[in-house]
């Protein structure tokens, strides 16, 4: 068996089917698969457990797809040290059925990636440090519970998979408003549920579980 093939039979990682995800859903937004489309090839991506099993799922897509690793591994910034992180530089967070919360002041770039299927997700923007003016919102959490906190007379658009019994609660306006921060979520909650707001006083003292 030659080398190449050797490498296709190995095993896929959580971020590489997480990557062919974004691909996909990038290719739902550029109109070249439509949602139907989309919802089959989630399902064989995330059953995928190769190389080869994922490389078809996006054979007829204009992109790289995912590839085997290079044997050198990427150099590291220092001991214990987080990467830098600049408004170019996507945040993905990624767990499973798993309680993920990010509030404060917390640096947001342009690009927030969020993977969390069965789980609690709570992303509260209203004291983060926004590093652009508008912010992409990309969400993987079908059957899980995801709730943002905007900034005061911030604005968003959510255009979300919801199918499936999901839903999508939205109180703040959808159109921009510059200064204000924009934000625009995209993504599949298939059988989850999505809820947008400003922050209230009461957030402090009542449990985030319960809004």
């Amino acid at each position: 068996m030659e080398p190449e093939s050797d490498a296709r039979l190995m095993r896929a990682s959580d971020d590489d089917r997480d990557e062919v995800a974004r691909l996909l859903r990038d290719a739902v937004a550029e109109g070249r698969i439509t949602l139907d489309e989309l919802h089959e090839r989630l399902d064989l991506t995330y059953r995928a457990r190769t190389y080869a099993d994922l490389a078809p799922i996006t054979a007829d897509l204009p992109v790289a797809g995912v590839a085997p690793p290079a044997p050198v591994p990427a150099p590291r910034v220092g001991a214990g040290a987080p990467a830098p992180t600049g408004p170019s530089t996507p945040l993905v967070i990624r767990s499973t059925a798993g309680t993920v919360v990010r509030n404060g002041n917390w640096r947001v770039p342009q690009r927030v990636e969020i993977g969390n299927p069965y789980g609690d997700t709570r992303l509260d923007f209203s004291e983060a440090n926004l590093l652009v003016d508008t912010v992409d919102i990309v969400l993987h959490g079908p059957w899980g519970f995801i709730k943002i906190i905007l900034p005061d007379a911030a604005t968003a658009v959510a255009a979300v998979d919801t199918s499936w019994f999901g839903s999508c609660d939205s109180a703040v306006p959808d159109i921009p408003a510059p200064p204000a921060p924009h934000f625009r979520i995209t993504g599949s909650l298939k059988g989850g549920a999505l809820r947008v707001r400003y922050r209230r006083p009461m957030d402090d003292w009542v449990d985030w579980t319960m809004w």
